[in-house]
């Protein structure tokens, strides 16, 4: 509560006077008539026995020639002002003085809210409703509203910059206070296994540990902070049915097992740095529905108001939208640029895009990038080879025109069948977590957590040791294969392979420009992706190695008088033809 000190001995004072004499008063501001700001007076002078409230007037009803404590009374003008006044202002007119100050929100706001600071430095204020307690981000819509509510309930109007202050200083106090929880998005780690946030309003959880799914309703003890875009995941029922998923998916069976295992993992998976994700990758012709199949993924993992996007163009475009959600997929790709392709590489494992915060010198802008993607396209537009080890490339298969259905009636059938689908994928988690300390790894790739995973979904299938997994190295091979295919240079670089297969090659790295080139087209010499002098030739295979060293084609650098490379061709060279 804020106060004001009044002594009057004569004349009322108009209100619209009145408040034209604080604003000449005041220091900092200027007088605006666009939102209330009330200011209540409490009198603790002499000769004033009481205050009147008049619709156009502030004035003196009567008074006795002694000290008196007036009431409190509250002046909330039609044509207000609003005044950013920091200290107390003493107004005269006539004979009435008046000392006011603005009447200010409660000093405990941050201990109402229960402000805490997440993992990754921002506050949050913990709301505890019916269900399991959760957390809203100081400085989101959500939050801002919780806060002009009870700013009303005191007969205060916030206005924007009022929040905006407000929003900063929650912050400042949430980062000295150093009560410190960690909040998630739709997928936490526990000790035991993990918890999933249904995203519904009762803020229901779903907690998966080693052999065991519970349903928890209240008092789970792990918060989750939600985007504007999440949106409520199917309860569960008990008795799950995960093979109702096969009649959605119009894969080969073994890329069914792998798609399962993928979305498995990617849900059991919380965004942690130990956690990379596997990035997956949808082609098929014209009509194979790979759009509506990320919107299954969709549902599946992280419901959103987002479905299916376009590519943005730029990192920092990615990073907030990867805040937002735990997948994300983006739709009808041709081709990735390399600094892309670096982006993508960057958020199936983790990392961050920093700049320099806006109105500092000093201080860095962080926002993480960790996010598991899908990928869909018609051409095939990964062409990194870096980038092709961390995806799972998987072919839709065309549809039998005879077997087409309305995408309503679909949906129809998928949102019946999806909470038995739910039941099931979260048993097969659970289950996969109970064998997962014993998995063995026959086939070490690259996103190797995903090949355990793998090697755990063997055992709760009763599969032979190695099956899944030889499998995604295979899909994997084929998907390292297509990429190198798609870059001009280890293009060219595979068919001299093939021409010099059964011995090594060596020479100085003119001397491998002059050779590729020599057998290169004429269309291909002329693209900028074409090095024009060996230096830039030596820049351009180095990050080619591992995806060539995958089909068998390993090069060494050398440096002696004179830098030398090698060619050295095993085992799959001779399969080109094919291949190809």
């Amino acid at each position: 509560m804020v106060s004001a000190e009044q002594s009057v001995t004569g004349s009322p004072i108009p209100k619209s006077q009145l408040w034209e004499l604080i604003a000449a008063a005041t220091t900092t501001g200027t007088a605006r008539n666009d939102s209330p700001s009330p200011v209540e007076v409490v009198s603790v002078a002499a000769c004033v026995q009481e205050i009147v409230i008049d619709p156009e007037q502030v004035e003196v009803a009567s008074c006795i020639e002694q000290e008196a404590e007036v009431p409190t009374v509250q002046i909330e003008p039609e044509n207000s002002v609003c005044l950013p006044v920091q200290e107390l202002i003493t107004v005269e007119h006539e004979d009435t003085q008046v000392v006011v100050k603005p009447k200010r929100f409660p000093d405990n706001l941050a201990e109402t809210l229960k402000i805490i600071l997440g993992q990754n430095g921002k506050a949050y204020a913990i709301i505890q409703g019916a269900g399991n307690a959760y957390a809203l981000a100081v400085g989101s819509k959500a939050l801002n509203n919780r806060i002009r509510q009870l700013a009303m309930n005191e007969g205060i109007r916030l206005r924007k910059n009022d929040l905006s202050d407000l929003n900063h200083s929650l912050q400042a106090e949430a980062e000295m206070a150093g009560v410190r929880r960690d909040v998630w998005h739709r997928v936490a780690q526990t000790d035991e296994g993990i918890v999933i946030d249904l995203g519904d309003d009762q803020h229901t959880h779903v907690r998966i540990t080693p052999g065991q799914v519970e349903v928890v309703s209240a008092g789970s003890g792990v918060l989750f902070s939600r985007s504007q875009v999440s949106k409520a995941m199917a309860m569960p029922v008990q008795t799950g049915n995960l093979r109702l998923l096969d009649r959605y998916l119009n894969l080969s069976p073994i890329q069914r097992i792998l798609f399962t295992a993928w979305v498995s993992y990617t849900l059991a998976h919380p965004k942690i740095p130990a956690s990379k994700f596997v990035i997956l990758v949808l082609q098929g012709n014209y009509g194979t529905g790979k759009s509506l199949l990320c919107r299954r993924i969709q549902q599946l993992i992280d419901p959103s108001i987002v479905a299916v996007q376009i590519m943005p163009s730029n990192p920092k475009d990615l990073s907030i939208a990867a805040q937002n959600a735990h997948v994300l997929c983006y739709d009808n790709l041709r081709a990735i640029s390399p600094s892309m392709a670096d982006n993508l590489c960057t958020a199936a494992t983790g990392g961050a895009i920093s700049s320099r915060q806006l109105y500092s010198d000093a201080d860095m802008n962080v926002i993480q990038l960790h996010v598991a993607l899908v990928l869909n396209g018609i051409h095939s537009f990964i062409d990194q080879p870096d980038l092709a080890q961390r995806c799972l490339p998987l072919e839709l298969l065309p549809i039998n025109e005879n077997q087409r259905k309305s995408e309503v009636q679909l949906e129809r059938e998928f949102q019946q069948d999806l909470p038995a689908i739910m039941g099931g994928l979260f048993r097969l988690i659970a289950d996969i977590l109970t064998h997962l300390p014993a998995a063995k790894v026959t086939n070490p790739e690259r996103m190797l957590d995903f090949v355990c995973w793998l090697a755990a979904m063997e055992m709760v299938d009763g599969a032979p040791a190695g099956t899944y997994q030889a499998e995604y190295s295979k899909a994997l091979n084929q998907g390292q294969r297509d990429s190198l295919q798609e870059n001009l240079l280890a293009s060219e670089v595979l068919d001299f392979a093939r021409q010099v297969a059964g011995s090594d090659w060596s020479g100085t790295p003119a001397e491998l420009l002059n050779k590729l080139t020599m057998q290169a087209s004429a269309q291909t010499q002329r693209s900028r992706e074409w090095p024009q002098n060996a230096i830039a030739l030596t820049k351009r295979l180095k990050p080619l190695q591992a995806g060539l060293m995958t089909q068998g084609v390993f090069l060494e650098f050398t440096r002696g008088k004179e830098r030398m490379i090698t060619v050295k061709i095993e085992g799959v060279v001779d399969d080109y033809d094919d291949q190809f």
